[in-house]
């Protein structure tokens, strides 16, 4: 058992003062992941300050309203103006007209124009690769603004309706600043992950998302759980709050931090399960968890971690894991809270699954879990992590310490770590 006493490595000797140090990196994989990845986004995205804020909230109503109950496979038409071309004839010319995609050929929507009443939206329900005895669950796409979405012929593992098809956005002057002008948003069903095509990069989509065609390249930001995207075989994650561009014909770029003016102020209210942009990483000195927590309150205060006064302090927790799946079970199986000063205290913001700046996490994936703490100009921060597994079982994490067995972690099934802040020094 390390010092903090959260993982315990059959067969593991104790580790010198060093290793222990570097062994706190991976400690808290899984018992945060909960609050990180599993819990409940609730609230919607907000219309933006600036000049036409009551016309967007008034299409999205109409949206709502118009395409309420679309079945699998079925495009609505949700807001002027929209092009649309089919393989037979097909009434499609008015908000609230559907229709089967699988007759649909090319799909395209008109840019945001206040002044004009037009901004083109249509809400997609696909069922990808979603097994027939589930006809409840859909695959939701939002396409709007300046965007053009043509289906194409399918491929081996990619034989639904749709599932393999083309899009282009474009850039448009409008009067609403912040907007985003054009893209298509998607949604996959919760605990569910599915796959596309999309112009010709292999996604698997296990969150909400927003995809845009910057030049030739294919952005992806992820709001909510994680995008994988696959393209001349290489594979690049993209978690909450990280984004990852695909240039055409090439392979997927390092995922990076979001934009978050590009992914704040979509249509995200449109999709079932409700989302908003998480904010930015806090500016502040940065003290991590990973290195501070042990196993009781009067050993984490005898070893306080000195910080200095009268500046903003940021708690980071970095998780580093061996699987997407891995997370998705710790999530559904772990129930974590953080407590300062014997306050609950849910996170600011998180980052990932994503594989971090210059290998941080080792080659694996990781998340990162932030938050803010005003400034202070002296006294003690006590910070008390407790967790549990639901079955009362441990839990592999599938990832090794710095220990000599070479064998995967083993979550406990029920601790509690302590840490304690001095500010102005010990």
């Amino acid at each position: 058992m390390n010092r903090n006493g959260l993982l315990h490595n059959k067969g593991c000797a104790m580790l010198p003062n060093q290793a222990r140090s570097g062994a706190n990196r991976i400690l808290f994989l899984g018992f945060m992941t909960a609050m990180l990845i599993g819990g409940t986004i609730t609230v919607s995205a907000q219309g933006d300050s600036s000049t036409c804020p009551a016309y967007i909230e008034t299409v999205l109503d109409s949206v709502s309203a118009a395409c309420a109950g679309i079945s699998r496979n079925q495009v609505c038409y949700g807001n002027n103006s929209i092009e649309a071309q089919w393989n037979s004839s097909i009434d499609f010319a008015a908000p609230g007209d559907r229709a089967s995609v699988i007759a649909l050929r090319r799909l395209v929507t008109a840019p945001l124009q206040p002044d004009a009443g037009t901004w083109g939206v249509a809400m997609l329900a696909l069922q990808a690769n979603l097994p027939d005895a589930t006809p409840g669950q859909n695959v939701t796409f939002i396409v709007f603004g300046d965007a053009e979405v043509t289906p194409e012929r399918s491929v081996p593992g990619y034989d639904a309706p749709m599932q393999v098809f083309r899009l282009s956005t474009g850039i448009t002057g409008i009067a609403c600043q912040d907007v985003a002008q054009s893209g298509m948003i998607v949604q996959a069903p919760e605990a569910t992950t599915v796959n596309f095509r999309i112009n010709d990069v292999e996604v698997k989509v296990g969150s909400s998302a927003l995809f845009q065609i910057d030049g030739d390249d294919l952005t992806v930001d992820t709001i909510e759980g994680f995008i994988e995207v696959t393209a001349d075989g290489a594979t690049e994650v993209a978690g909450e709050g990280v984004s990852v561009r695909v240039p055409r014909g090439g392979r997927p770029l390092r995922a990076a931090l979001t934009r978050l003016s590009r992914a704040s102020n979509v249509p995200w209210r449109l999709l079932p399960r409700q989302v908003r942009a998480m904010p930015s990483i806090p500016e502040g000195q940065i003290v991590s968890l990973n290195d501070c927590f042990h196993p009781s309150a009067q050993r984490a205060a005898r070893n306080p971690i000195a910080v200095r006064a009268g500046e903003p302090i940021v708690l980071r927790l970095t998780i580093p894991h061996s699987a997407l799946e891995l997370a998705r079970a710790i999530q559904r199986r772990t129930r974590n809270a953080l407590f300062i000063d014997g306050q609950t205290m849910p996170p600011l913001t998180r980052v990932g699954p994503w594989r971090g700046i210059g290998e941080e996490f080792g080659g694996a994936l990781g998340i990162e879990v932030y938050w803010a703490l005003p400034a202070r100009e002296s006294g003690t921060v006590r910070v008390r992590l407790d967790m549990r597994t639901l079955d009362g079982q441990p839990i592999m994490t599938g990832v090794d310490g710095p220990d000599r067995d070479r064998l995967p972690e083993i979550i406990l099934p029920q601790r509690s770590t302590f840490c304690a802040l001095q500010i102005g020094g010990v």
